[in-house]
């Protein structure tokens, strides 16, 4: 018997926005300047990982994490406002087919302002019952802290709470919060990670994942 479905959970940076490569040339551009060159390691270690502005101070030579955070953020609100940040091709319908039928939720390891600030650019807030940042819980994706504490602010236990995820770290703390995943990878071949196989369903674009949210749904 298919499992009950009270709550859609979305994930924001790759899976509903393209942030992915705004984000990492504002990595790179901020590292070089104090002779950090940013590598494929740093990208795998940041993707998904609430816990980016750490790893970013660090490489920088020990700057404070939380402005190497808020110049980070700055720098990427006006990349959105200058219209250099689109949506995730066929996601833009994802978060409308969802609040259709269920609760919905957005559950983000980035910045609070960064993440409202895509939201209204997008015009997607309207389609969520509750919003979770960076700053909302003491620990981060991959820990299930975000998305357990999204399901409590919907009344929703977790295992009747669906979650649409593109990294690595997302899809491990969806996993451990008891919740079911549908992915929307986008990796290479060669950098399939093994999270992958905690997810029910792999959705190789938008289009697909739209099918397969509205059959699950409906």
């Amino acid at each position: 018997m298919r499992t009950r479905v009270d709550a859609v959970l979305f994930d924001l940076d790759g899976t509903l926005v393209a942030t992915m490569q705004p984000w990492d040339r504002c990595w790179a551009d901020s590292a070089a300047p104090h002779g950090h060159t940013w590598t494929d390691d740093d990208r795998r270690g940041t993707h998904g990982h609430g816990d980016w502005s750490h790893h970013l101070a660090r490489v920088c030579g020990n700057l404070p994490a939380a402005q190497v955070a808020e110049d980070c953020v700055d720098l990427m609100i006006a990349e959105i406002r200058t219209g250099s940040v689109d949506l995730v091709p066929g996601a833009d319908a994802l978060p409308a087919i969802a609040a259709d039928a269920a609760a919905t939720g957005l559950v983000s390891a980035s910045p609070r302002r960064f993440v409202h600030a895509a939201l209204a650019h997008f015009g997607l807030r309207g389609h969520f019952r509750t919003v979770v940042t960076r700053e909302d819980q003491a620990e981060t994706k991959p820990h299930p802290a975000p998305y357990l504490h999204a399901a409590r602010r919907l009344g929703v236990a977790p295992g009747h709470c669906l979650a649409v995820e593109d990294s690595a770290a997302g899809i491990r703390s969806a996993h451990a919060a008891g919740m079911s995943v549908r992915a929307v990878p986008r990796w290479a071949p060669e950098h399939r990670p093994p999270e992958l196989d905690l997810a029910t369903h792999h959705a190789p674009d938008g289009a697909a994942a739209r099918r397969w949210l509205s059959a699950t749904l409906g």
